[in-house]
């Protein structure tokens, strides 16, 4: 008989170095604040952590999820059962005297954009507001009046299904609105270069707070429990792409509520954690949202936000 295969938190510790966390309460790393407890649960601060944290996941068949800020992510009321990874890979560098700038997947956002304004480099204001991480953000090809970051991104390392770190240009992402290849792929997104412009400080500031005033006029204040836009704009059969919110204000979403979900008093297209709302607060509300825009337009909302069921198997 063969020698007997360690279990999975032993195995971690051994070739990780540092130990798993058990029965992890996913609320307390959501900006909705909403999530059971995950079985396992792991914050990477290095890229070696990550692979290594990721290869011993598939390696022993356990479910995985890797999350950032916690943003655009809603957690199943039941938790995960697997492993969540939490990448805290951060850091970011100019490339030489290039308008060029390297950023680890596990940066947040609003480090990236300070780092180009300190830097006198212009292209990210747009960013200015969106929460999250790099990573997150090039998953979801993140964007804002009319820009998106995959516009931005130069080549990327990634980890790749067979567990390779490998380097990749831009047409591997296949960037559209709101979309990566990412999602549909097992690749892991572990660092990228993005080009930029150089500008003036005080001009890339004041485009900043700009984007942010007009933000902050119908977006949720940070301290408001919510994942952020919950659906994505739709195209039209004529092309033309419209604003969810617009269909929703149409079907009058500002007056919903199911359980502790509501949708925000200042555009229809944020659904709130309103008191102690759960995940199925948050899908019904949801699926009354979507049939109500269906039933009076004939448009089918997607959404933006992310469900990660607490039976989710990775791809």
């Amino acid at each position: 008989m063969g020698e007997k295969k360690p279990d999975f938190p032993e195995h971690f510790l051994d070739n990780v170095g540092k130990a798993l966390k058990k029965s992890v309460l996913l609320r307390d790393h959501s900006n909705f604040r909403i999530g059971g407890k995950a079985d396992y649960f792991f914050e990477a601060t290095s890229i070696p952590e990550l692979v290594k944290s990721i290869l011993l996941a598939r390696e022993h068949s356990i479910p995985y999820f890797i999350i950032g800020g916690g943003y655009n992510l809603l957690f199943d009321d039941d938790g995960f059962r697997g492993l969540i990874i939490k990448n805290s890979v951060k850091g970011i560098k100019q490339i030489g005297e290039k308008a060029e700038v390297e950023a680890l997947a596990g940066t947040l956002l609003r480090d990236l954009i300070q780092f180009s304004i300190n830097k006198g480099l212009s292209g990210f204001e747009f960013l200015a507001g969106i929460p999250g991480t790099v990573g997150g953000a090039v998953f979801s090809n993140a964007g804002a009046f009319g820009n998106s970051i995959g516009k931005f991104l130069k080549d990327a390392e990634i980890l790749s299904k067979e567990g390779n770190r490998v380097k990749v240009k831009r047409d591997y992402f296949e960037f559209r609105y709101r979309h990566s290849v990412l999602s549909k792929k097992c690749d892991v997104f572990l660092r990228a270069v993005f080009e930029l412009h150089k500008g003036e400080k005080e001009e890339i500031k004041a485009r900043i707070e700009e984007n942010l005033e007009k933000r902050k006029s119908n977006h949720p204040p940070e301290e408001v429990a919510c994942a952020g836009s919950y659906f994505k704009n739709p195209v039209l059969p004529d092309g033309r792409r419209v604003p969810a919110a617009y269909f929703l204000d149409k079907v009058e979403a500002k007056d919903l509520r199911i359980g502790g979900a509501a949708v925000y008093g200042g555009h229809a297209n944020f659904i709130i954690n309103e008191e102690k709302a759960s995940a199925q607060d948050v899908l019904r509300l949801a699926q009354e949202l979507k049939g109500r825009v269906r039933e009076r337009f004939g448009v089918e909302l997607e959404e933006e936000v992310i469900f990660l069921p607490a039976g989710s198997s990775t791809p």
